[in-house]
Formats: C-alpha cells, sequence, structure tokens
C-alpha cells in the first residue's frame, strides 16, 4: 500500500513539474511595454537563476509590490499591489509570439493588455 501512495505522489509530482514547465521563462526576459494605460515590466533572472519581475505604472512611474508569481500551465500568473491607490490585481500573461504578451486582468479595472517586448 505504501508501495502505491509513493507512486501517485511520484506520478503527481512530476505531472505538476511538466504542467510548470510549459514557459519558458527564458522568453521572458527583457523590458515590455503595454498598447494601453497599464504597467511597464521588466523581467530578469537574479544571481540564483530564479525569474524576477519589477513592474510601475505607465500612468505615474509608481512600482507595484508583488505578492505573487508562478506558471500555471502555459501561463504565468502574477499577482501584485499598488500600495499608494490601496489596489491589487492578478495579471495571467500568455504568449501570443515571441514578443507579445497577452494579459487578463482581474482587479479594480478587469480587461485585456497586449505588451510588446522592447528589448
Amino acid at each position: 500500500m505504501k508501495k502505491v501512495f509513493l507512486i501517485i505522489g511520484i506520478a503527481l509530482f512530476s505531472f505538476n513539474v511538466f504542467a510548470q514547465s510549459k514557459v519558458n521563462i527564458n522568453n521572458l526576459i527583457g523590458y515590455w511595454e503595454p498598447n494601453r494605460h497599464a504597467t511597464q515590466m521588466v523581467f530578469w533572472k537574479d544571481v540564483k537563476n530564479q525569474l524576477q519581475v519589477v513592474e510601475f505604472s505607465t500612468v505615474d512611474g509608481v512600482p507595484l509590490r508583488l505578492l505573487s508569481m508562478k506558471i500555471v500551465n502555459n501561463t504565468l500568473v502574477i499577482k501584485s499591489i499598488c500600495d499608494e491607490k490601496n489596489w491589487s490585481t492578478e495579471c495571467s500573461y500568455t504568449f501570443i509570439d515571441d514578443n507579445t504578451l497577452e494579459c487578463i486582468v482581474k482587479g479594480p479595472v478587469n480587461g485585456t493588455i497586449v505588451y510588446t517586448r522592447v528589448k
């Protein structure tokens, strides 16, 4: 019985790791601009090879505070908060092509934003 649980656990773990590997984080590295007022983003890898992101408002340049960032299947999900305005959003990013991301925004304002990689 222990072997059955062990096999199920390994299979679920393997499935989860496989599902999370569908987004190549190297393709995110760079500076991204939205097609309308939203946030600009910069992705990079830190010294531990972990993906990092900074978002800042295109309206007033205020940086947002990152609450969480995870990959679910082929989507990058970022939750962030703007402390000055006291609002938070959940944004789901999927690649349209190598230099274009579609973002579905959930929060005080819902909608779709298209991001283009500048560099």
